[in-house]
């Protein structure tokens, strides 16, 4: 390469645009699944996975090979090459050679004779004493036998891949197609690396690509690795494909690097300059594959310093570390890799704030012309909007609307279960839904997008265990005047636990947040609770059963359901927040508290890679409740312990999850209920440090065996029974923790009213007047909860 084209490159280069996402192409043959092929590039190319920042144009024909290899060390291993069986004995008994025709069967006439050429072309030249492209002597290290085996496994796949996009016109619109989509939904400029056949894929959709029709896309750098785009046959075909004469750089491609292993067995003509025009805005360059074996290995072009200094020049280098800013957390691109076509639940954080400059750089467009005014444009009625329409087009585009539906946007809402929440809209997006949403909305309504995960309960004589007995009868301390919600599967209201004689009802109002829409109330007669779940939950805090002696830590408090979870016990963080908010608005609305604790035994696991421990959507909602004034008290969950085949159990740290790992929040371990000194935490208890390394649980409680209320067999009229064994049941969890802690602090609340609205001084006055058990802090947090001890303190 001369110093005066090297000038000319170099200003080039200065005046490109830095992309913002890579787009990968893989080669011929069988490979992994998406979502793992995906991976193993990342981690190539960069070192580790890059979320949202890459995408695969995966084109697989799986009718030829059959099922997806596993995570193999490559990808491009040589025994992804064969067809499955079927091919193979079609191919052989076609021609009648045991050696086997390498063509496809499917391949007649014309094209069989274009394929013959190519065959002839790869054939004649692998493993020649001096390589087409003259980047110097090299043959690969196998004796020859071998070398003529690798080649042929190479020459079949390649026959059977390039006749589908050369002479089968539905499979090459499914090849296309497989990169079009990953390049239609924004997210530009972009970096586009194509391996083998990738290559020509690639450079067919970039030459042919329709700015009407598909609008306009910005590729900084067009990266080949192995590439046949120099072989004689392939330029021809391309010729007839792209209906060009003279082959040329595509327009869209600012700048083409083109990288060749010596002994690569397809990449035969290693030097593509010339062969297209202007042959000064492509470069060749020759590379060693580290991939001995497998000199054609996609995974080791990628790791050559060659093509790493070339993508890291061509990217915004601050998008491409591995803590950086995202739109899209990386656990829902994953799961939307692995799953493309399917609708996946999303919870979209608004943009509520005027946004920092390096926020424009995740949005298509940078920053747009004059000031948003964030609070008059309300992102989520745009955010909704935008979603609205955008599914009608694809539905209506696979016309999946039935006719006849009078209010189609209600329809849709409730098809993708779309919820409008104060910071936060949630819906079933596919993953070019999502895509779209991201580059096109980051930054004037949409802040980033997660995936909504599901949170389930934590299911695994205490009174006395808490010292709450004593209270009650020393101190009055019955949680009279004090509210607390219960956020979990629902209440059964008519329950006698609730219902005491000459008392008002424990349970004040329940409502559902798991339909779509507005929070709706439920009427007592109404009420069930499929699960029981919540219902045990409720009779811990709160109620008494004074003819059978059983009582909840504050039997006077008041209860109020939010139904967050499904009859499965199963539910989203978007039917949580929309519950928070509801209580938010409530206290809000009125002069003084309204609900004075909330209560959630339930939770689930969260990507420390999307965001920072503590710090998720639902845990926002809950520090938000928290600095209103309203206790927050959460179970830290049944994850102590783990069972690994072959291993055993095994008990583990660093396993409290998301919400419990919120700072603003009191988070409650398990203890037995009655010998918590002689038998110390539960074993299934999760234990301490989180992620981030503050110290978690705060406090324990009991929660094993707890006996606590039988919800009501939905499915009967029958009268409640009277015996505790048709009323009552015993459960085990930190769930069953949890109450027990709300219920003491109802109480406290009720007999010390100066610290309502004060929760950062009750966390602290609970933390101080613990029980200590003498077991590991990450365990036991501050030790076992006393109620008499927090009412003599103050």
């Amino acid at each position: 390469m001369n110093t005066r084209s090297t000038r000319k490159r170099s200003a080039r280069s200065l005046e490109m645009p830095a992309a913002k996402t890579l787009i990968y192409v893989h080669g011929l043959a069988n490979k992994p699944e998406e979502h793992v092929l995906k991976r193993q590039w990342d981690r190539a190319l960069f070192g580790f996975d890059l979320g949202e920042r890459s995408r695969m144009a995966y084109w697989v024909n799986r009718n030829r090979y059959g099922a997806p290899l596993g995570d193999t060390e490559d990808p491009d291993e040589l025994a992804a090459m064969e067809p499955r069986a079927g091919f193979a004995a079609a191919s052989v008994r076609r021609r009648g050679d045991s050696s086997g025709d390498l063509l496809p069967p499917e391949a007649r006439g014309r094209s069989a004779e274009s394929l013959r050429r190519l065959e002839r072309e790869l054939l004649n030249n692998v493993g020649a004493a001096t390589p087409k492209g003259n980047f110097g002597k090299k043959i690969l290290p196998a004796p020859k036998f071998v070398r003529d085996w690798i080649t042929r496994g190479a020459t079949r796949a390649l026959l059977g891949d390039a006749y589908d996009l050369f002479f089968d016109p539905v499979e090459r619109e499914r090849m296309e197609e497989s990169l079009k989509s990953r390049l239609r939904t924004g997210g530009g400029p972009f970096v586009i690396i194509a391996h083998s056949q990738g290559s020509m894929i690639a450079y067919d959709v970039l030459c042919r690509w329709d700015r009407t029709k598909d609008g306009d896309i910005e590729v900084p750098l067009f990266i080949t690795i192995g590439s046949p785009l120099g072989l004689t046959e392939v330029k021809d075909r391309m010729k007839e494909l792209t209906g060009q004469k003279r082959l040329s750089v595509p327009a869209s491609a600012r700048r083409w690097a083109n990288f060749a292993d010596t002994c690569d067995y397809v990449a035969l003509d290693k030097k593509l300059a010339g062969d297209y025009v202007p042959k000064d805005r492509i470069e060749d360059a020759k590379v060693d594959n580290p991939v001995r074996k497998n000199p054609h290995s996609g995974i080791g072009y990628l790791g050559t310093e060659a093509v790493r200094s070339a993508v890291m020049g061509a990217v915004h280098k601050s998008l491409f570390q591995k803590v950086s800013g995202f739109t899209v957390t990386r656990d829902l691109s994953w799961a939307m890799d692995r799953e493309s076509e399917k609708r996946h639940p999303v919870l979209i954080e608004l943009q509520d704030r005027e946004p920092f400059e390096e926020d424009w750089l995740l949005r298509d467009g940078g920053k747009p012309a004059g000031k948003v005014n964030f609070k008059a444009e309300n992102p989520g009625k745009r955010v909704r909007d935008w979603i609205l329409e955008r599914v009608r087009q694809d539905l209506a585009a696979h016309e999946q609307i039935p006719p006849g539906i009078k209010d189609v946007e209600k329809a849709i809402a409730e098809h993708i279960d779309l919820e409008v929440l104060q910071s936060y809209v949630s819906a079933k997006l596919t993953r070019s839904e999502v895509e779209e949403l991201a580059s096109q909305m980051r930054g004037v309504a949409v802040y980033r997008v997660f995936k909504n995960n599901v949170k389930r309960r934590h299911l695994k004589n205490s009174v006395e265990t808490i010292q709450a007995s004593t209270a009650h009868l020393g101190y009055k301390a019955k949680g009279g005047g004090v509210c607390w919600a219960v956020l979990d599967t629902e209440v059964d209201a008519q329950h006698p636990h609730f219902n005491r004689k000459g008392e008002p009802p424990t349970v004040e109002r329940l409502f559902n947040c798991t339909r779509n829409g507005a929070v709706e109330p439920i009427k007592i007669k109404d009420n069930k609770d499929v699960d029981g779940h919540g219902t045990h939950v409720a009779g811990i805090i709160a109620g008494a059963n004074p003819a059978l002696g059983i009582s909840g830590i504050a039997p006077d408090a008041r209860i109020r359901s939010y139904k967050v979870l499904g009859d499965n016990g199963d539910g989203s963080d978007a039917k949580i927040i929309k519950a928070l908010d509801h209580i938010y608005d409530s206290n809000r609305s009125a002069s003084e508290l309204q609900v004075h604790g909330v209560n959630l035994s339930l939770g689930g696991g969260f990507d420390p890679e999307a965001f920072g421990c503590g710090d998720t959507p639902l845990c926002k909602e809950l520090r938000k409740l928290w600095r209103q004034g309203v206790v927050v008290v959460i179970s830290a969950g049944n994850e102590g312990q783990y069972d690994i085949p072959s291993v055993g159990s095994l008990n583990t740290y660093i396993s409290i999850g998301d919400p419990a790992n919120l700072d603003e929040s009191i988070v409650v371990g398990s203890v037995h209920c009655t010998k918590p000194h002689l038998y110390g935490v539960s074993y299934f208890s999760s234990r301490g440090p989180t992620a981030d390394g503050r110290s978690k649980p705060d406090v324990v409680a009991p929660g094993e065996k707890i006996l606590s209320c039988r919800a009501r067999d939905p499915r009967t009229t029958a009268p409640y029974g009277k015996t505790e064994n048709e009323l009552y049941t015993y459960l085990s969890g930190t769930s069953m923790a949890a109450p027990h802690v709300s219920g003491l602090i109802a109480c406290f609340l009720s007999a010390r009213r100066e610290f309502i609205g004060y929760p950062d001084r009750v966390k602290r006055i609970l933390t101080q007047c613990c029980t200590d058990l003498e077991r590991d802090v990450r365990s036991q947090g501050a030790g076992l909860v006393n109620l008499v001890k927090m009412l003599i303190s103050t």
